[in-house]
């Protein structure tokens, strides 16, 4: 599988895994030998490592951040995201992919061996062989997937092309056009402008590879205006369908009567939105039919859609941490597990590599169905000795504390699944919690796990 990182050469990278160790790990020293064993590095490499990062860091932040004394390594300040993600822009900005990518992007082809010579100064062994990785990473004779890729990386790296005026003003008027037909909001306009950007270029230098031999998915009832397709040339109605299935893809369409899905594609939206109907009804019984019908049919789109986002999607980059969500709601991923296998049942859509991030997006779909439901709740009563101004006090620091985790709160009910409170009462049923002072850490962790037991016990019968 394809990886972003690979825009990062080997001794960078090392650097960027170190710097994720120390932010993961976070402690006060780290031993060279423990470090040497982690990164299976000689005790040479570690310090060239440590010595070009802190050359790095400096550049970036003025300051060095690992001091190095009698083995042991000291961060000298505490590293977070931020720094993190400004020394990978960093170094994808001096990797050798990049100009042979950027190149692609702004004139549409890949850049020959004399004009990389004269620029760079490599070695036709050198070029060749840096050619041959972003050939196996990125399929530029596809513009269809290399704009997907393309703004797949760059909008990784918080970076952009430095297009050209030209496609710059194309790509303003496109924006614009769309906002006033409610085709996207206002929001994220940088990341929507880059795609579009793409688009455009793509259009003007390779238009025939991406319209030609392509069924059109999505249909308009609007036109471009003569302004945007006097630039690019071509059929207008081509223009703005691939342009509006690019940000489909991305999830920037919003739903409008301006266009609508091919016949293909809405007939296998109803198939699946038919069979995943039935079982969103049983899920969640609180909802009516209209909502069920909303729910089911944005996410017949969102799995179909799914399915054409290409490779770079589900890179390791794209992985994300789904115990938060399998805490406190188990039962929502036997549900989503049940989905996976119907949607996959005339095709594979959802591969097992993807399952997380398809998880992910599909919660996001449910979520406001989840919360207004009663799906994996915890009763916690909460009866303390001093007076009832205590309880509200707990209460609402509770409520501010558990959020979005189906959790109710309730007064001296000794049949909640958890009693919280300052003294044993022999009479409760469910598990009883004992906080004799203000909370500690070790207090909300325990309480916290508590939680976790019961939704998964309950979810098991």
């Amino acid at each position: 599988m394809n990886s972003l990182v690979s825009f990062i050469n080997k001794n960078d990278l090392l650097k960027i895994e170190l710097m994720n160790y120390v932010l993961e790990t976070d402690q006060k020293f780290y031993e060279t030998k423990t470090l040497e064993q982690e990164f299976a590095v000689s005790n040479y490499m570690l310090r060239e490592i440590l010595d070009s990062l802190n050359i790095d860091l400096h550049n970036i932040l003025d300051s060095d951040w690992l001091l190095l004394q009698k083995g042991l390594v000291y961060p000298r300040y505490r590293v977070t995201r931020y720094h993190l993600y400004k020394m990978s822009q960093y170094y994808f900005n001096l990797s050798a992919l990049k100009p042979l990518l950027e190149t692609r992007v702004l004139t549409g082809s890949l850049p020959t061996y004399t004009t990389i010579q004269y620029d760079y100064g490599w070695s036709p062994s050198y070029f060749f062989s840096q050619k041959k990785i972003l050939n196996g990473l990125v399929n530029d004779n596809d513009s269809y997937e290399f704009i997907q890729a393309g703004y797949v990386i760059y909008n990784y790296f918080d970076e952009k092309p430095i297009f050209s005026d030209r496609i710059k003003v194309i790509g303003q008027e496109m924006l614009k056009f769309l906002l006033e037909n409610h085709f996207i909001n206002d929001l994220n306009q940088r990341q929507k402008m880059l795609l579009i950007n793409f688009c455009v270029s793509e259009m003007l230098y390779n238009n025939q590879a991406l319209f030609e031999n392509r069924e059109v998915a999505i249909h308009t009832v609007v036109s471009l205006p003569i302004i945007i397709t006097s630039f690019i040339g071509n059929d207008s109605d081509k223009i703005l369908s691939v342009l509006l299935e690019m940000l489909d893809i991305f999830d920037f369409l919003l739903e409008n009567k301006n266009y609508k899905y091919s016949q293909y594609v809405s007939d296998k939206i109803v198939l699946l939105q038919n069979d995943i109907m039935p079982v969103l009804e049983n899920f969640f019984s609180q909802s009516t039919k209209n909502e069920i019908a909303q729910l089911s049919y944005k996410i017949s789109v969102y799995s179909l859609r799914f399915g054409f986002k290409n490779q770079w999607f589900v890179t390791n980059e794209g992985e994300v941490n789904l115990n938060y969500f399998r805490d406190i709601y188990p039962s929502i991923f036997k549900l989503i597990t049940y989905h996976i296998d119907i949607i996959n049942i005339q095709e594979t859509i959802v591969n097992n590599y993807q399952r997380e991030l398809f998880c992910f997006n599909l919660i996001g779909i449910m979520f406001r169905n989840i919360t207004n439901t009663s799906i994996d709740r915890v009763n916690i009563s909460v009866n303390f000795s001093a007076t009832p101004i205590t309880n509200d006090m707990m209460i609402t620091m509770l409520k501010n504390h558990i959020n979005h985790a189906s959790v109710d709160f309730t007064c001296t009910d000794k049949i909640a699944d958890i009693y919280l409170s300052d003294m044993i009462d022999d009479d409760v049923l469910g598990e009883q919690v004992i906080w004799k002072k203000p909370p500690t850490l070790s207090d909300w962790t325990a309480l916290g796990e508590l939680i976790v037991k019961i939704k998964k016990m309950k979810s098991v019968k």
